[in-house]
């Protein structure tokens, strides 16, 4: 029985790509992503640990200041070409760290979002303790020019005053399954205020754009927010949207659909090309509707964490 060879550091480095899925683009999405990985080690944002094996951690401050708990994503791993089982050295290496971190502080959170592809690592990071907590799909569309709707429905943007309205609709349109509320780290009241908060601070000016139903005198119920990405990526020929913080309250049965497919014909006026999405790989519905509306399967990632 012949043994297949893992993925190549090239070729991880694409996977763990945002846009590990445009696949016509590896070379430029490995290489960005490797050369923003090194600025940042380089700029001290990302610490590096171990010797046959290298981890990239970085610690999110905003995070950290709102859970009042150190909060680190591990960015990438890699290891010397010659390492006999990097699962294993690897999870050593991540050992190391939990244990440094928990030397450093009273308390930590470390998490990582890892492509389904890189066997090595997600292995890695089990052999080390932590623990799945939750896969995510991303969903795409790369000819928004094309795209159409039978039906047109009646949005705006959202405004300040929207804000108590929609932070509500995110504390109660709750995703058991999304990794705020699936972790046990994170108690429910919590993980449901960082949701409003975030909506909140995306009306603000953190997302690029708000949209909110407008076809009745009710409250909105219901938002998509999502950002531009024309210079934030390798491929600045291609003008992207990302569509990132979802919710539908009870009340708005049935615009998620609609909601999206207004959010596809806004990028289309913003001339974006490429639109994406991630949701979790239980939210049928979410998946239908992305199917519905043409986008199709991008990649899969999983998110894995631990605390000490």
């Amino acid at each position: 029985m012949t043994h297949r060879p893992h993925a190549t550091h090239q070729q991880r480095a694409f996977f763990h790509s945002a846009l590990g899925f445009l696949h016509r683009h590896q070379p430029q999405l490995a290489k960005k992503f490797l050369t923003d990985l090194a600025d940042a080690a380089r700029d001290g944002q990302v610490e590096q640990s171990g010797s046959h094996v290298r981890l990239f951690v970085q610690r999110l401050e905003w995070d950290s200041r709102f859970f009042i708990c150190p909060v680190y994503r591990l960015e990438f791993s890699d290891w010397e070409e010659d390492v006999p089982n990097p699962a294993n050295v690897l999870a050593m290496t991540l050992k190391e760290l939990k244990q440094a971190l928990s030397a450093r502080h009273a308390q930590y959170y470390l998490f990582a979002e890892v492509p389904s592809e890189d066997i090595v690592m997600l292995q890695a990071l089990g052999l080390a303790g932590l623990r799945l907590i939750e896969t995510r799909l991303t969903y795409f569309r790369d000819d928004l020019g094309q795209f159409s709707c039978p039906e047109r429905f009646k949005v705006r943007l959202a405004t300040a005053a929207d804000i108590p309205n929609l932070r509500q609709v995110a504390m109660e349109a709750r995703n058991h399954y999304d990794r705020y509320h699936a972790d046990p780290f994170f108690q429910t009241a919590l993980a449901d205020e960082y949701l409003a908060t975030f909506i909140e601070n995306s009306v603000k000016g953190f997302a690029d754009v708000v949209l909110v139903p407008d076809d009745d005198a009710l409250k909105p119920g219901a938002f998509f927010t999502a950002d531009l990405l024309p210079a934030k990526t390798s491929l600045p020929e291609i003008n992207i949207g990302r569509i990132v913080l979802v919710a539908v309250g009870t009340e708005r049965r049935g615009w998620h659909l609609r909601l999206m497919s207004e959010m596809s014909y806004w990028f289309q006026e913003q001339r974006v090309q490429l639109a994406y999405m991630t949701t979790q790989s239980t939210n049928r519905a979410v998946i239908r509707n992305c199917e519905k509306l043409g986008y199709r399967y991008g990649r899969s990632t999983h998110i894995f964490a631990t605390h000490g």
